[in-house]
This record gives structure tokens, C-alpha cells and sequence, in this order.
């Protein structure tokens, strides 16, 4: 008889500690899933050795089968780095590209010729493509190449692509700008 009530009792702070220990758990998956939100508030942090830059334009046309070309101006030259102990080299702009809206379709009306800045580095909690550039060379950076416009030869009237460029890795340019690639037949 007295076998009883220690075997309820055993088993009644075993599913305590079940209970415990699953609480635990929910908590420590909740904080770590909260800590992985990227807070929008907080100001970016000035870089040493960094510049601003925008788009030049606004907005360009294309022809299909054209090659969309547009600059990105800084304001100064970013030193080059270089860590000979670690044979290191920081590519200094690294720049992010977004597609935010417009009426063409990437992989019907064009394709990026860009890695992801998950490709680049899976640390990167960002979306986009990964563009990257020596800041150091030139205040004006002609870029092109970076779009494949296709040619699919049916008549569909004037489409567009919105862009947003934005801060990329480590980078030494800080940009914030939008442009426009207007496709016309």
C-alpha cells in the first residue's frame, strides 16, 4: 500500500519536470527567434573610411537586347585595405541591388548577372543581388553588364524594372537610391 503513493508521487514531479523543462525550451527558442529580428530603429553606425554615393539617374531606357548602363558617384575615394597578415583584401564598395516593383518579369523580360547576397555570404541577412566594385579607383562608376535584357521578340508595349540600391557587407559606400529601367520593344 505504501508502494502506491510513492509511484504517484514519483510520476507527479516527473511531469513537473517535463513541464519545466518544455517551458524552458518554448522560452529559449522564443528570445533566440526575437534576437534573430533585424530592428529597423536603429541608426547605421558610420563606417571609417566610407563615402556616400547615389544614382546618377533616375530613371533609363533600353531597347530589348540592350545592355542597361548607369553610374554610381561617390562623393570621396575609399583607401584601398590590405592585411598582408591575413592576405586579406576589402573590396570597398559593396553594394546591394533590389528589385522593389515594375512591369517586367526577371527571367521573361531579364535576368541579373549577379550573385545573391545569400551567395556571397549566407551571413548577410539581406535579399538581393551582390554588386561589388574597387571605391578607390574613381568618383564615377559606370556600371553595366550587371542585366541581361532578353529579346523575346513579341511586341508588348514599354515595361520597367524598379531598383533600390542599398549598403552591402563591409562595404565603403553607403547608398540609398532608386532607379528605374524602363525596356522599351
Amino acid at each position: 500500500m505504501l508502494i502506491k503513493p510513492i509511484n504517484q508521487g514519483i510520476m507527479k514531479e516527473m511531469k513537473n519536470i517535463k513541464y519545466r523543462i518544455a517551458l524552458a525550451i518554448l522560452v529559449g527558442v522564443s528570445v533566440s527567434l526575437t534576437s534573430c529580428d533585424q530592428d529597423e530603429s536603429v541608426p547605421d553606425i558610420p563606417r571609417d573610411n566610407s563615402t556616400s554615393a547615389v544614382v546618377l539617374e533616375e530613371s533609363i531606357a533600353v531597347s530589348e537586347g540592350g545592355d542597361p548602363t548607369f553610374t554610381i558617384q561617390q562623393e570621396s575615394l575609399i583607401q584601398e585595405v590590405f592585411d598582408e597578415g591575413e592576405a586579406f583584401y576589402e573590396v570597398s564598395g559593396q553594394i546591394g541591388i533590389r528589385v522593389t516593383g515594375g512591369t517586367a518579369v526577371e527571367g521573361v523580360d531579364y535576368t541579373f548577372n549577379l550573385i545573391t547576397i545569400q551567395q556571397f555570404s549566407p551571413f548577410l541577412l539581406q535579399d538581393g543581388y551582390y554588386y561589388e566594385y574597387d571605391a578607390s579607383l574613381t568618383l564615377d562608376n559606370i556600371v553595366n553588364g550587371i542585366i541581361t535584357v532578353i529579346d523575346d521578340g513579341v511586341s508588348e508595349g514599354s515595361e520597367t524594372i524598379e531598383l533600390q540600391f542599398f549598403p552591402a557587407g563591409l562595404g565603403g559606400v553607403v547608398i540609398d537610391d532608386t532607379m528605374t529601367i524602363t525596356i522599351n520593344d
